[in-house]
């Protein structure tokens, strides 16, 4: 009876090409099923994040208004998808001053505002819309739509007495 010593075999060690191109064939079949499913996540967390910033925002312009006891405002600029909360003061002069400290903000990756619904009735896609927020915590009620990569839109509701948001997938009234 042969003896071979351990580690030692008389077989050929390692791979042959068909046996490595059948592998790689493998990975580039599952590689084409899971990027397409993992992009689409990629997006839908730029969507998602833009939400919360905008979320972020309306909690912040609230509260600044009830502590301060006045006018807060939340701008929108619809065309360059940006929004910026500041206090809105009675004299004017004291507006530019205080909008010259505010921070802009911008959505996330691609994704944009298609229109802003002010309720009752006053709609717009484009320019800038100003949500109040009040002294007592009252705030405009809005529907605001966004878009993301693709077909991917969400629409922010603000509710009008407590300034929560409410963001449901797909274009609502």
């Amino acid at each position: 009876m042969p003896m071979c010593r351990v580690g030692r075999s008389n077989e050929p060690q390692g791979f042959t090409l068909v046996e490595l191109a059948v592998v790689l064939l493998i990975l580039a079949v599952v590689l084409g099923l899971v990027l397409p499913e993992a992009s689409s996540f990629l997006f839908r967390s730029d969507l998602k994040a833009s939400s919360r910033r905008l979320a972020g925002a309306v909690s912040y312009a609230r509260s600044q208004a009830m502590l301060e006891g006045r006018l807060w405002e939340l701008t929108l600029d619809l065309d360059a998808n940006s929004f910026w909360a500041a206090a809105v003061d009675a004299d004017k002069e004291g507006l530019s001053s205080e909008l010259e400290k505010v921070k802009k903000r911008k959505l996330a990756g691609e994704v944009r505002f298609i229109d802003v619904k002010k309720l009752p009735d006053e709609t717009k896609s484009a320019g800038r819309v100003a949500l109040n927020f009040h002294p007592k915590g009252l705030v405009e009620p809005a529907v605001i739509h966004l878009a993301g990569h693709g077909k991917q839109i969400q629409t922010i509701f603000v509710k009008a007495f407590n300034g929560r948001l409410v963001v449901k997938d797909g274009y609502l009234d």
